[in-house]
């Protein structure tokens, strides 16, 4: 029996078609994206130097022009990169342009406090602050004086909820609008109602807009981005003018050792001190 099953299956398996292989779904790319040397930077906006995934780019100068395409590794050899820097400005087609140190960093100062700029735009913090109908006298005073602070950080809403007490009857409603009137009146200078009360089952929620506005953040300007970008600048010449003095020292150094080892093999030729001992 378990021989007629086998035959079955295998007769199965060669009477049914086999399946078709499916093509691999082609990609349309950019001609340029075939050059992309290093996957792992592709993504950064604006990669410099030896980080620049393509190898074949264009240059561009500071006053637009555009040159043919070239080998990024030509472009590289024939600039000083302890003064310039080549940035990739474009992907599609790849595009890049030589900025000295200070104008580069003055670029990416310029970009940070205009992305901070924007991130720093307007936004209303939604605030709560809870007291029961029976919070009196410094409680009362310190709850208030917390939303007080609250409101005073500027661009907040601040929703004042009072509760009824468990297993405590609640005041008179004269005297509920009284004590939300109260804690209005203390923060009148710094925050105003914004929507009607809600007044349900004994809860009544006060809603308060600050009236503090955030300090806007302030861009530098274009001359204090140089200034700051100069002084980058200037310390990062000066370290590698100290590491070029450092690898000068270093290959003197080197000449002399070498120098003082030549002479010394020349004395001891010289000497015939081990003239007695005879070739093998």
């Amino acid at each position: 029996m378990s021989t007629f099953i086998a035959f079955r299956k295998a007769a199965a398996a060669l009477l049914r078609p086999s399946d078709a292989r499916k093509l691999p779904k082609l990609v349309y790319t950019s001609l340029w994206s075939t050059s992309i040397r290093n996957i792992s930077v592709a993504n950064r906006a604006h990669p410099k130097n030896n980080q620049i995934p393509y190898d074949v780019v264009q240059l561009k100068d500071a006053d637009g022009t555009l040159h043919h395409a070239q080998k990024l590794s030509k472009i590289l050899e024939s600039m000083d990169l302890n003064t310039h820097v080549l940035r990739l400005i474009a992907h599609d087609p790849p595009i890049v342009r030589k900025f000295t140190y200070a104008e580069d960093l003055a670029r990416k100062l310029e970009s940070k406090a205009q992305k901070k700029a924007v991130g720093s735009k307007r936004q209303l913090v939604i605030k709560e602050a809870h007291m029961s109908w029976h919070t009196a006298g410094a409680d009362f005073d310190m709850k208030v004086g917390k939303i007080r602070d609250e409101l005073l950080k500027g661009d907040v809403r601040m929703t004042i909820v009072f509760n009824p007490k468990p297993r405590v009857r609640n005041p008179p409603y004269p005297a509920m609008i009284a004590k939300a009137d109260e804690a209005v009146n203390k923060v009148i200078d710094v925050g105003i109602e914004w929507r009607e009360r809600d007044f349900n089952n004994g809860i009544l929620k006060v809603y308060l807009q600050s009236t503090v506005k955030k300090a806007k953040l302030q861009l530098l300007t274009q001359h204090e981005v140089e200034e700051v970008a100069h002084d980058i600048s200037e310390r990062h010449e000066k370290q590698a003018l100290r590491r070029k003095r450092k690898e000068e020292e270093n290959a003197r150094a080197k000449i002399r050792r070498e120098e003082e080892a030549a002479k010394r093999a020349k004395e001891l030729a010289e000497s015939g001190l081990f003239s007695w001992i005879s070739p093998l």
